[in-house]
């Protein structure tokens, strides 16, 4: 049977309670938690806004998980126990780890090489967990086994899907509307599929986001930070590799599902490097702001 009204009440439950957290975050916690980060080349709003949206997604969708998996009412609940444990935990608890480091950044602005340190971590949490790349398998080739360079492909893939996700983070609503539509895709194939324990699950990280995006949308009121971002960058490197295997081989959607984010991210390194400035700096010239240039609006 395909999923249907069932599984949507996950997403339900985690986009009332990212809106719920949003909402306090924006009233409560902001003014006692106010970034101390100075404005950078990727601002374009003349006054400061919060950087501290990434809270609401991640508790979003820590506190569905923990009522659903702890609480299950009924099968949908159940669903989620099917998952393997280590992937299950290593998923989630890689998720919140990252959106810890980034909140510690949001806060104290870490240095690149502490970032990094904690990004690698990342990967080898997802590698430990069982999401190691062994095999590729692609529409011009049947397999291609990576023997030892499985570990370092997967590691490679977690980090820099994560800063991906924070470099495009650089209009209201832009990188909350990608994660969407990747979300969206991931849900597409995973309906396709029938496999209802991880849909469940991706649909918690898609409610928790859409609650995020009806605040982060033009005019934006909260950014997500990169709490948010390094969340939903590990949370998308993890979910459509899980979500896009083939007999234990990975496929190549994952490239496809990520176009947008990995090739804005390709051209910043490649442009940074010809400038001869660090490939982690800021500036002005991502797809994004080059349409802005041109005379189009978010």
């Amino acid at each position: 049977m395909i999923p249907g009204n069932s599984s949507s009440q996950e997403a339900l439950i985690s986009l009332i309670l990212g809106s719920l957290i949003t909402i306090v975050v924006i009233r409560q916690l902001v003014p006692r938690l106010q970034s101390q980060r100075s404005r950078s080349l990727r601002d374009h709003h003349q006054e400061l806004i919060s950087r501290l949206g990434g809270i609401g997604i991640a508790w979003a969708f820590l506190t569905t998980v923990l009522l659903l998996f702890l609480l299950p009412v009924d099968e949908r609940g159940e669903a989620l126990r099917t998952l393997p444990p280590s992937r299950f935990w290593g998923f989630t608890l890689g998720a919140m780890l990252a959106w810890a480091l980034g909140f510690a950044d949001d806060l104290w602005d870490l240095p690149a090489r502490w970032k990094l340190l904690g990004q690698l971590g990342l990967g080898g949490l997802a590698v430990a967990s069982g999401f190691e790349l062994s095999a590729i398998q692609g529409p011009f080739f049947q397999s291609m086994s990576l023997g030892g360079w499985g570990i370092f492909l997967t590691v490679l893939w977690v980090v820099g899907i994560i800063n991906a996700i924070n470099l495009i983070d650089g209009l209201d609503g832009l990188a909350s509307g990608v994660a969407l539509l990747a979300l969206g895709a991931l849900v597409w194939i995973l309906v396709a599929e029938a496999n209802v324990p991880l849909l469940l699950l991706t649909l918690i990280v898609l409610g928790a986001t859409f609650s995020f995006w009806t605040f982060n949308r033009p005019t934006a009121s909260i950014f997500m930070g990169d709490s948010g971002a390094y969340f939903l960058g590990y949370s998308l490197a993890i979910l459509t590799l899980w979500g896009t295997e083939i007999s234990g081989k990975q496929s190549t959607l994952p490239l496809l599902i990520l176009a947008v984010p990995i090739l804005d991210t390709g051209f910043a390194i490649f442009r940074r490097l010809l400038k001869g400035i660090p490939f982690y700096s800021a500036d002005k010239d991502h797809i994004h702001h080059r349409l802005l240039a041109k005379g189009l609006s978010p």
